[in-house]
C-alpha cells in the first residue's frame, strides 16, 4: 500500500489540502504523516482512533506509514488518537487546540484530479453515476434531521462515480432534495474534467431523485447527456396503456413475465421547461404491475428503447456495489462528530482509502484472482497477514507463513509495484 500511495501521490496531494498554523518548533507528525496514517488506517480496517493507539507502536504500519521511530526519545513512530481528532476536527480557521485548517475546496476537486491523472488518454466518452444514499446518525450532530424515506434521522451523502473511480462524496443534510443539490456537485465536475479532456463525451446518470428541470437544463444547455430515471405518474400510465394491455394479455396467454417498450416526447405540466424523450417499460409478472420510465437527451437514432433501458440504464446499479464498499468496507458511514463539517472530513478520508485500495487494485492485481475483487476482500485476502518482523541496523525482514494462500498474488503486485514505483 505504501508503494501505491507513492506512485499515486495520494498521500501528498491530500495533504498539501491542508494548512498547518502549528509552531515549527514544536510539530513532531507532519501533515502528511497524520494523513497518511488515517488512510492506511481505513484501508486496513481501522475505522475508530482508538485505534490507533495500539497501532502506534506496530512496526509494520509504521513501515507502510512512512514512520519507524519517532523524532524525540520520548515519541512513538506516529501520532496517537488526540493528535489526529484535532486533524479531523479542523474548522474554518486556527484556533487555539485546533492549528490545522482543511481546505474543502481543494479536497473536493482533489479526487477528479486523480481520476484524470490515472489516464495517459482522454477517453472518447465517460458515465457519471450520481446517487444519494443514508448516512445513519445516533446522536445529536449538527445537520441532524429526519428522512421520511428511510424512516430515521441521517446524513443524505451524495457520490459521484465514473465506473469504479470515486469523483465525489458530498455529505448533506437529510431535509434538502439531493436532485437539485447535485447540480453544484456536476457542474463542478464537468468543468474540471472539460478542462484537461475537452472533446469527451459526458453522460450523467441517476435514478428518479436526480429528473430536476434545474440539473437537465443545465446538462442540455451545456451539451452534457443524462439518462434519469422518471417517477411513474397517472398521466405517464394513461400514455402507455394500449401498450400495458398489450403486454399484460401476452403474459396471460404465456403464464410468464412480458415486457415491451416506448419512446415518446414528454413534457410535464408546471415542473418542466421544455419537451424531453421519455422510454417507458411496461412489464406484468404474475398479474402484477411494473411499469417503469426514465428521461434523456439521447436521440432515438443512437439506441432502441429496450436497449437503452436493460443495457444502459440498469447498469448504474453496480454504483450500488461501489457505495456499498465506500460505506461497509472502508466505514465512510462513520459520522459521529459533532460537526458536519468535521464529519464531511471523516468521509473524505473514507474516499480516500477506497481511492487508495481500487488504485492498487488497477495497478498490480490484474488478471489475478483479485482482479474484481471487493475492497474488503482485497484486505483480507492480501493485506491482513501475520507476519514476523525482524529489524536490524541495515534492513528490514518480513517473514511470511509458507502457507500463505494468496503468496502468488502478493509476489507479483509486489513486483508490478515495485517496478511503477522505480519508474517515476
Amino acid at each position: 500500500m505504501k508503494q501505491a500511495d507513492d506512485i499515486l501521490g495520494l498521500s501528498r496531494r491530500f495533504a498539501a489540502c491542508f494548512r498547518d498554523k502549528r509552531h515549527p518548533g514544536f510539530v513532531e507528525y507532519r501533515v502528511e504523516d497524520l494523513v497518511r496514517q488515517r488512510i492506511m488506517g481505513l484501508a486496513l480496517g481501522y475505522e475508530d482512533l482508538n485505534d490507533h493507539d495500539a497501532l502506534r507502536h506496530d512496526l509494520i504500519f509504521g513501515l507502510a506509514s512512512g514512520r519507524l521511530s519517532g523524532g524525540r526519545a520520548n515519541c512513538a513512530a506516529l501520532a496517537g488518537k488526540s493528535t489526529l481528532n484535532r486533524l479531523e476536527r479542523s474548522g474554518h480557521k486556527a484556533d487555539r487546540y485546533c492549528r490545522i485548517i482543511a481546505d474543502h475546496e481543494a479536497l473536493a476537486t482533489l479526487f477528479v484530479t486523480l481520476f484524470l491523472d490515472q489516464h495517459e488518454h482522454a477517453p472518447a466518452r465517460i458515465v457519471l453515476d450520481v446517487d444519494a444514499t443514508d448516512d445513519r446518525i445516533h446522536g445529536h450532530q449538527e445537520g441532524r434531521a429526519f428522512h421520511g424515506y428511510y424512516g430515521h434521522n441521517c446524513y443524505l451523502p451524495l457520490y459521484v462515480f465514473c465506473g469504479d473511480h470515486l469523483l465525489s462524496a458530498t455529505l448533506r443534510t437529510a431535509d434538502r432534495d439531493p436532485g437539485k443539490e447535485a447540480l453544484a456537485d456536476i457542474r463542478r465536475i464537468v468543468e474540471q474534467i472539460r478542462s484537461r479532456w475537452p472533446r469527451v463525451r459526458i453522460l450523467v446518470r441517476g435514478d428518479s431523485g436526480f429528473a430536476r428541470d434545474s440539473l437537465m437544463t443545465w446538462c442540455e444547455d451545456n451539451h452534457v447527456d443524462f439518462l434519469f430515471g422518471l417517477a411513474g405518474n397517472t398521466r405517464l400510465y394513461d400514455r402507455i396503456a394500449s401498450l400495458s394491455a398489450e403486454v399484460r394479455d401476452e403474459a396471460a396467454t404465456t403464464g410468464r413475465a412480458a415486457r415491451g417498450f416506448a419512446s415518446f416526447d414528454w413534457i410535464t405540466k408546471d415542473s418542466w421547461t421544455r419537451r424531453r424523450r421519455v422510454v417507458a417499460k411496461a412489464e406484468w409478472r404474475h398479474g402484477n404491475r411494473y411499469h417503469r420510465f426514465i428521461v434523456t437527451t439521447l436521440p432515438q437514432g443512437m439506441s432502441d428503447p429496450r436497449h437503452l433501458y436493460e443495457q444502459i440504464y440498469c447498469a448504474r446499479g453496480d454504483m450500488e456495489n461501489r457505495i456499498k464498499e465506500c460505506q461497509m468496507d472502508l466505514f465512510s458511514n462513520r459520522t459521529s462528530s459533532h460537526t458536519i463539517r468535521a464529519n464531511q472530513l471523516r468521509l473524505w478520508f473514507s474516499a480516500a482509502a477506497y481511492v487508495l485500495l481500487t488504485a492498487l487494485q488497477r495497478l498490480a492485481l490484474g488478471q489475478t484472482s483479485l482482479e474484481t475483487a471487493t475492497c474488503g476482500t482485497i484486505r483480507a485476502r492480501l493485506l491482513k497477514i501475520a507476519t514476523r518482523v525482524t529489524l536490524s541496523v541495515r534492513r528490514i525482514v518480513l517473514s511470511m507463513p509458507d502457507m500463505f494462500p494468496c503468496q502468488h498474488e502478493f509476489a507479483l503486485a509486489h513486483a508490478r509495484l515495485r517496478r511503477l514505483r522505480q519508474a517515476i
